[in-house]
């Protein structure tokens, strides 16, 4: 697939009698998610799916963590599998011929909060800042270009005698990772003197005559959540506070620009920071991950889709006879009318479940008492299929731009989605080209969604994972600060919250 590399002696030996093919390089740098590193050593790529599944389950609470022999790195990046990042960075084409005059090379940085053969670094996480923060990820895809166009010019056959006319950018991001990637177009865009320093000594001797003229040719963005924690902005990632990192996309920050948004997304730390109406943007059905990738194959998913609640009630009093149950099918009832969690509500089978703790002193009178809990519950397997259909999605936009690619097929791994799932890619990709050209956009029917969330679409927004005992009776624990202990809980409503380009929070 690649040219060998040619030696030293043949690369300081070359033919100056021949021409010079002048070619524009393209550098396709690759952003990923936050907690998401596919790069390092294939740690990550193991299949222990019962483990990553327990470890899911587990990662609500994370001071059960250690206990159940997950640290450091395990804690967080172990629990993903590759992303549509990762994906869209194997199957990028750097063997294109340079008699094309043109050539591609791919650069993978690993996500926000994670370093090669480093424990993942949970303020980074938390935060999205620090040494291993957005900002950070940018520099270091800046500090890797000069031997990006080293590797580059290596690979090149002897028989090939190149000059560079022009460098250009094809960036991508998911999550923190499309923050990222924001943040570099504009560095690129700004001719950042830091990106020009990094180029220059690598081209001195290896550019055409004139200016070297720097451009982002496709920025491809996956459902970006900056969620910077800054102290101005009390370290809350649900606001429009971006702190150093630059969101705004100029007109010319890029030749084309394209955003796929998660329609089912929904949790109060997962703010969605839009890019309308200035550039295409597609909301494709499902949930932060659904979109950018990184769910297992399957994944059994245990989840309080309501706030567990709880009440101290004589002990002869029946679980399904007390306030909090009756309030807890109250508040099932209302969540059908809210768009994001209603189709899992409708083909999940989401059921109100109770349990107490008899273990409770009695009352002034002598009589026993227990504490009753109640809670709705979603049980049920879960896929990734859908977000290699997305996947296929941002590379239409992508070729769409002049960006090349080896073929999305089966024989790739990771890349082949369910056959029931081909009528939807075909629609999703119409979808996509509708945006891009200003036609209006026929989504997804009631019915398609409800066929996608029987399998499909994951619960990303929920009150924690299901605990149970060692009889598999269902257990709760107290939350009083759902700040703290539920991160992944639902925004109002279930609602996401939108913010634009100038910071000012948009309705949906």
């Amino acid at each position: 697939m690649k040219s060998e590399s040619i030696n030293a002696t043949a690369a300081g030996t070359e033919n100056m009698t021949q021409p010079k093919q002048a070619i524009i390089l393209t550098i396709g740098i690759f952003f990923d998610g936050t907690g998401q590193n596919s790069s390092d050593g294939g740690y990550h790529q193991v299949n222990y799916t019962d483990t990553r599944n327990r470890m899911r389950e587990l990662s609500s609470d994370q001071h059960l963590l250690p206990a159940h022999g997950f640290i450091g790195r395990a804690a967080v990046s172990s629990l993903n599998a590759q992303t549509n990042i990762y994906k869209l960075y194997t199957l990028y084409r750097q063997d294109i011929a340079p008699d094309s005059g043109s050539g591609q090379y791919a650069l993978y940085i690993e996500g926000v909060g994670t370093e090669d053969g480093a424990h993942d670094n949970i303020y980074g996480i938390v935060t999205g800042r620090g040494d291993t923060g957005v900002v950070k990820k940018t520099d270091k895809a800046v500090a890797a270009l000069a031997g990006c166009i080293r590797d580059y010019l290596g690979r090149l056959d002897v028989t090939h005698h190149c000059i560079i006319q022009n460098i250009q950018f094809d960036i991508f991001g998911f999550s923190r990772g499309a923050a990222a990637a924001r943040h570099f177009a504009n560095r690129v865009f700004s001719q950042d003197p830091a990106i020009i320093a990094a180029l220059q000594p690598v081209l001195t001797k290896r550019v055409s005559q004139g200016a070297l003229e720097v451009k982002t040719r496709f920025l491809g963005l996956f459902d970006t959540v900056a969620a910077i924690c800054t102290p101005i902005n009390g370290l809350n990632p649900h606001n429009a506070d971006t702190g150093e990192v630059n969101l705004k996309l100029r007109p010319g920050v890029a030749q084309k620009v394209f955003h796929i948004t998660a329609q089912h997304e929904c949790r109060f730390n997962f703010a969605l920071n839009s890019v309308k109406p200035a550039w295409p943007e597609l909301a494709l059905p499902g949930v932060h991950s659904d979109i950018g990738g990184g769910y297992n194959t399957c994944e059994y998913e245990r989840y309080f889709v309501t706030r567990p609640e709880y009440e101290t009630v004589p002990l002869s009093t029946p679980d399904s006879g007390t306030r909090i149950y009756q309030k807890t099918c109250e508040q099932l009832s209302a969540m059908a009318a809210y768009p994001a969690i209603a189709p899992l509500l409708q083909t999940a089978g989401v059921t109100v479940e109770s349990w107490h703790d008899a273990r409770m002193p009695a009352d002034r009178y002598g009589a026993r008492q227990k504490r009753s809990g109640a809670a709705a519950v979603i049980e049920r397997p879960t896929y990734n299929d859908w977000s290699k259909v997305v996947l296929r999605v941002m590379v239409d936009a992508a070729q769409d731009a002049g960006v090349e690619f080896y073929p999305c097929d089966s024989a790739v791994p990771g890349i082949a989605f369910q056959s029931e799932l081909q009528r939807f890619c075909e629609k999703a990709i119409l979808m996509g080209r509708a945006i891009r050209t200003g036609l209006q956009v026929d989504g997804f029917t009631d019915e398609e969604i409800h066929r996608l969330a029987e399998k499909y679409i994951h619960c990303s927004a929920n009150w924690n994972c299901v605990e149970k005992d060692d009889q598999g009776r269902l257990r709760g624990a107290v939350r009083p600060a759902k700040w703290i202990n539920f991160i992944n809980r639902p925004d109002e409503r279930w609602r996401r919250a939108v913010y634009d380009m100038d910071g000012k929070k948009v309705q949906i």
